[in-house]
Formats: structure tokens, sequence, C-alpha cells
């Protein structure tokens, strides 16, 4: 037993050290740009989806507290006409997809090419706040020297851009501790109740039980930057879970108590079906203190005799879920499998789960 304490603590020891090493790295404000929406009435102008938020992002990483990145993917431009509907599902998908790789503000952006005048304009999403502004418009005359038109355009865009950033970053209150806590940003805390079903030969020794789980979801994206999709859906979490069982309802000879507590790390593949629902698929080694309590006479009293025995073992967990969001909170379900490596005869289980996380 205080073998397993020690995980624990070094577990948490390491979450901690996590967290406040992110703290001390300088908060830079990251921003996604999305491809702009082509208006225009033909499409000889598509190349400009791509070359102006490519231009404006080559614009703003010149700035050291910028960081950016471009996605190949259109919305169309928030005007008065939209439907409430419309602009929530739009704010929706933008926070949800810059949550997953932590980033501060969206950027998307329409234009339009008629009679040889380029008309552009730029919105940008506050992601803590769900709050969409348009930040800049211009137009700009169609010649020759096309990248030097960009050029014009994103110098422009960019001015106003920034400007809508600070005004941004003014709204979202100053802390002390404000570092500390974009560190534990998109961190998950979750609980989760197993409803557990023993197979093979264990079947038969103990009672169906239940199991506790919980665990500290961190994403990869919180030690490891990459723009690639697959490793900013991918999450690790130190995990802790534990379940008794007796064999009191079984044919038996002797009254036999069995509690397992187990600790170690999960790795899961986040996949998002939509803005409100995500798959989960994780696997999770880890150690298993085992503490096995025999009575020794059928009907025992507070005295009577007994042998007690416990060990270490290693196990491993395969887990798929759904969540379904409200707000930063999740509920959860799934399926469940466990084995635990004894010498000898290796426990093995299935389950069934239901929780509840919380999104810092």
């Amino acid at each position: 037993m205080q073998f397993i304490k020690i995980i624990y603590i070094a577990l948490f020891f390491n979450f901690f050290c996590i967290a406040f090493l992110g703290a001390q790295t300088p908060d830079k404000q990251k921003i996604i740009i999305y491809y702009f929406n082509d208006e225009s009435a033909t499409q000889n102008y598509r190349y400009y989806s791509y070359i102006i938020p490519d231009s404006l992002s080559a614009e703003l990483k010149e700035k050291v507290e910028y960081e950016v990145t471009v996605l190949p993917v259109t919305f169309k431009y928030i005007t008065s006409q939209v439907t409430d509907e419309e602009k929530a599902n739009t704010i929706a998908i933008l926070t949800s997809r810059a949550k997953e790789v932590s980033a501060n503000f969206s950027v998307i952006g329409s234009y339009k090419v008629e009679k040889n005048t380029i008309h552009i304009k730029t919105q940008i999403c506050n992601i803590a706040t769900g709050d969409i502004v348009d930040a800049a418009e211009t137009n700009e005359k169609i010649g020759a020297l096309i990248y030097e038109i960009i050029d014009r355009i994103t110098v422009t865009i960019n001015k106003e851009l920034q400007k809508t950033i600070e005004v941004e970053k003014e709204k979202i209150a100053i802390s002390p501790y404000k570092n500390f806590y974009s560190s534990l940003k998109n961190i998950s805390l979750c609980y989760s109740y197993n409803f557990i079903f023993f197979t093979g030969d264990w079947e038969k020794l103990y009672n169906d039980t239940s199991m506790s789980k919980i665990s500290i979801g961190v994403p990869f994206s919180k030690i490891f930057t990459s723009n690639s999709a697959f490793i900013n859906k991918l999450y690790f979490a130190p995990t802790w879970q534990l379940f008794s069982t007796n064999n009191r309802d079984l044919e038996h000879t002797y009254d036999t108590y069995l509690s397992i507590y187990m600790g170690g790390v999960s790795l899961s593949y986040i996949h998002t079906l939509s803005p409100l629902i995500d798959v989960a698929i994780a696997i999770q080694p880890g150690i298993a203190y085992s503490d096995l309590y025999i009575v020794l006479v059928q009907e025992g009293g507070p005295f009577a005799p007994y042998v007690k025995k416990n060990s270490y073992d290693p196990f491993l967990s395969v887990e798929i879920n759904a969540i379904f969001y409200f707000y930063s909170i999740g509920f959860t379900g799934g399926f469940n499998y466990n084995r635990l490596f004894y010498k000898g005869n290796d426990l093995t289980a299935t389950g069934i789960n239901v929780g509840i996380l919380y999104k810092l």
C-alpha cells in the first residue's frame, strides 16, 4: 500500500511540475488564420484564398509574441444578414478547434474581386469570450505585380488586426496568477464510475463489482508544439482507480475479500465528431496493488483467524468513450477492457462506464 501512495505522490508532483514550468514560459498569443472565403463571381481568383492568410501569417510571425497557424478551411464572413443560429454554430466551431491547440484567437475573412478591384474583409474571434469582431476592411486595385498588392493589403490588415488583438487582450482579466492559469488551460479533470464484470475463471471466484476512476488529462500540445493534427489530438493522463469485491454470493469454502488499487498513465486520442461531441480511445498501462483477505472459518467474528496476502503486478486497460460537452463540462460514457497480469492466471474484466469531466 505504501508503494501505491508513493506512485500517486510522484504522479501528482510530475503534474504540478508540468504546470509550473509551463507558467514560466512566455505567454505567447496563439492565432489560427483560416483560408479566406472567395465571394467573387468567377473562380479566377481562388489563389487569394491561401495567399492572403499565408502573407498575414508571415507578418504576424515577425512579432515574437505571436504563434501563428494557417488552416485550409474557409468560413463565411459573419454579416448582419447571417442568422443567430449560423453565427452561433460558426463561433462554436472556431472556439472548439482553437481550444484543441490552445489558441487565443481565430481569424477568418472573405474577399471579392470585381471591376479590377479586390475587396477584403477580416474578422477575429476571441476564444476566451466567444466574441467575434470586424478587424479590418480594405480595397486595392489589381495590377500586374500580385505579390506587391498582397504585401500592401497584408500590411493594412495586419495593423488593424494587431490593434484588435491588443483591445481583445485587454478585455481578459489581469491576475498575478495569469501565467499559471494559462498553463492549466485545456487540462481536464475527470471522474468515472465503472460497472465491472469479471471474465474467465475469475467470474466464478468473485462477484461483479464497481470501480472508481480519477484522471487528469493533459494535451500533448502543452509540452510539444506541433502543426500535426494527429499530435494535437493526443492527451496523456495520470490515472488512479480502485475497486473491491468478495465471494459472498458464490459457492465457496472461506469468505475472501479482494481490493485492488491501480495507478498509471493513459495515452488518449480524441476524435471530434462535432463541436459538442468527441470520441476518445485510450490505452493505460500501470502498476496494481492487490490486497487479499481470507477468513479461515465459515462464520467468522471480529477475532476470527485470517490470512492476508498482497502483491504488486502490472496491468493494462483499453477504453473507448463518447464525450458530450455542455460548455466546459463533459459527460462521458463507454466501454473498457482490463487485464491484471497475475502470476499463473491473469485477472480479466470488462466494464461499462459513465462519468463527468471539467475542462479548464
